[in-house]
């Protein structure tokens, strides 16, 4: 078997894959996925990605023919893929606590901008320790249960996430469509009242001009009378305003 140290920066300079995987590796880690040639098995998982990042940061776990596994940071062997999983839960653990002290939209927003790449990150670590296992035997069996946990954990915190920020547009959607259905009835209000004044202010806006009209030393019955017809236009234009179409 020919073994070469392979060019990938992100792989310890030591490691004598073989060839084999070397080309199947090509000159970048890629997505998460296991490879297995000659006895060789090899493990790329990537680390929990922050909110925004596009680059996914890799770590390799390799098992030789001997059945050693070395690990490409996080201590030696399968206790780096212990360390690997553990990081991941105490992602889960301060996202949960977000979770619960999350209030608006807003927070509840920013809650999901950090669960939608690590939540898709865990689920492919899911299925890539999946198929190790396959390849690698019952000494992967725990760390495969405890990706699955951790997968059905950030889907479930993802959902209930997602349903307190539906829930939260709601609310002030309906917040919103009350204040406004406040403000159409003031408004509505407001034209009823104008519509019962306006025929008065008109005439007292008449009748009030610096111009002789023949009625300023009329008896008070005129003013009565005069108060009578605009209570009535009043009215008439109060119906004309309610009236429906």
């Amino acid at each position: 078997m020919n073994t070469k140290v392979n060019a990938i920066p992100e792989l310890p300079p030591g490691w004598g894959l073989p060839d084999e995987i070397v080309r199947r590796l090509g000159s970048k880690a890629g997505r998460q996925r296991v490879i297995a040639e000659n006895s060789h098995v090899l493990i790329i998982l990537h680390k929990a990605p922050l909110k925004h990042e596009s680059h996914r940061e890799s770590v390799f776990f390799w098992r030789d023919p001997k059945g050693k596994w070395s690990a490409s940071e996080r201590g030696h062997g399968l206790s780096a893929l212990s360390d690997f999983l553990e990081n991941y839960s105490r992602i889960e653990e301060s996202l949960e606590e977000s979770y619960e002290k999350a209030e608006n939209s807003i927070e509840f927003f920013d809650l999901l901008e950090k669960l939608a790449p690590i939540q898709r990150s865990i689920k492919n670590t899911r299925k890539t320790l999946q198929a190790a296992r396959e390849f690698a035997g019952e000494e992967l069996i725990d760390y495969r249960d405890k990706a699955e946990e951790l997968s059905r954990n950030f889907e479930l915190l993802y959902g209930d996430s997602k349903n307190r920020l539906d829930y939260a547009v709601a609310k002030k959607t309906e917040e919103q469509s009350e204040l406004q259905r406040k403000a159409l009835v003031a408004s509505h209000r407001l034209n009823i009242i104008i519509a019962l004044f306006l025929p008065i202010t008109a005439a007292a806006s008449l009748l009030g001009m610096n111009i002789p009209h023949g009625l300023e030393k009329s008896p008070s019955w005129v003013y009565l009378t005069i108060v009578a017809i605009c209570g009535i236009l009043g009215l008439i234009v109060r119906h004309l305003v309610l009236k429906k179409e």
